[in-house]
């Protein structure tokens, strides 16, 4: 029940900072993760209470019907976008609850070094994959 339901806050955020983003309006989307950790690290992060993985076709199952879920996970797929992420849940302490919120460099938001947020990095390929299914923001 705890792994669904972080799912389900997982992926309502994702679909609100797209939602946010899609409008043109500027905003920080703060999914943290790392993009240089492997798969095995992943999973080692996964275990703690802080890290979370997101596996992008559960979510969009859980959140979309069939069909567009399929549609949208076949163009986001197509994009070469990761099919997961292993994103921070808890945040760290004196960030407001991110890691990358009071980062001064914007322009490391999404560089694939250190810790990177998700829709600065991918951004254009989430966002891409719904407008190519029909939906829009």
């Amino acid at each position: 029940m705890f792994s669904r339901t972080l799912t389900n806050i997982a992926a309502g955020v994702a679909l609100a900072a797209a939602g946010v983003l899609g409008t043109g309006v500027a905003a920080y989307a703060h999914e943290c993760y790392n993009p240089n950790r492997s798969e095995q690290g992943n999973a080692g992060a996964s275990h703690s209470q802080a890290w979370y993985t997101l596996d992008v076709a559960q979510a969009l199952t859980e959140e979309l019907p069939p069909e567009l879920a399929e549609c949208v996970l076949t163009e986001y797929e197509a994009s070469g976008a990761p099919a997961s992420f292993t994103i921070m849940v808890n945040g760290a302490v004196g960030q407001d609850g991110t890691i990358a919120s009071n980062n001064p460099h914007a322009e490391k938001a999404g560089d694939g070094s250190g810790i990177d947020e998700i829709f600065a990095a991918y951004g254009e390929e989430i966002i891409g994959s719904y407008v190519a299914c029909g939906l829009e923001f």
